[in-house]
């Protein structure tokens, strides 16, 4: 990915540190490791059983116009982080409103 908008390192004490490129889902927030200076999105997948990292093609929402994780593309629906904090947000001021929970 060209423009990765952070950096994750990975550290163990039974290895070196791993340092990769990150981007956060649009969906989710969720952080996925990206192979760094490839034009397309390329995903970076830690493979517990073979451990080991493999490649995966990247997922972007057209409708949003970001790049999303796996697990929210094979969603298929568009529901952009900010609008689930707006939904969030106005069902708690409804249940305020009427009184319910804390």
């Amino acid at each position: 990915m060209r423009r990765p908008t952070g950096y994750g390192v990975t550290t163990s004490p039974d290895h070196p540190p791993i340092k990769r490129d990150t981007i956060s889902c649009g969906h989710c927030q969720r952080i996925v490791f990206v192979k760094p200076g490839e034009a397309s999105t390329v995903y970076l997948i830690f493979d517990r059983v073979r451990w080991a990292w493999k490649e995966e093609m990247g997922a972007f929402c057209r409708l949003c116009m970001r790049p999303v994780c796996l697990q929210c593309h094979g969603y298929g629906g568009c529901i952009p982080w900010e609008k689930k904090i707006e939904i969030s947000e106005a069902r708690d001021r409804f249940c305020r409103a009427l009184g319910i929970g804390s």
